[in-house]
């Protein structure tokens, strides 16, 4: 089997994952349900996710030998490091609060997808940031 059909399965296998688990959080005030899922090609160091509800952002990432990704929200004074196991996919979750912003930056070729997930009413992004 070839690295691209493993990684698609993947993928997959993490976004109907997440689906599951949304569905299982649902509350009697709205449904968790807005999903927006970015990648798999980074062009530039950074992405940004943020919503004006309460959300989870979901990775799952590839990188090559040396790969780093950072995880950091401003004014919260804490950031992650993760060294990424090179050429194996790695899975990762972060919850934001609304109005937050999840920062995500790579050092190295990085590959993968983030998801987004919030409220279905929620004005929400994960874009990339030069």
């Amino acid at each position: 089997m070839n690295i691209q059909a493993i990684l698609a399965a993947v993928t997959i296998v993490v976004i109907v994952s997440a689906v599951a688990i949304l569905l299982s959080m649902q509350k009697d005030e709205g449904t968790f349900s807005k999903i927006i899922t970015a990648g798999p090609i980074w062009t530039s160091d950074t992405w940004s996710c943020t919503s004006n509800k309460d959300f989870l952002v979901y990775g799952a990432l590839r990188g090559l030998e040396g790969t780093e990704i950072s995880i950091s929200i401003p004014n919260l004074g804490a950031q992650s490091l993760y060294a990424l196991d090179h050429g194996k996919m790695q899975a990762f979750t972060i919850g934001g609060q609304s109005d937050q912003t999840v920062i995500i930056t790579r050092t190295g070729l990085v590959t993968g997808w983030l998801t987004l997930q919030t409220m279905s009413d929620a004005d929400a992004s994960c874009v990339q940031t030069p």
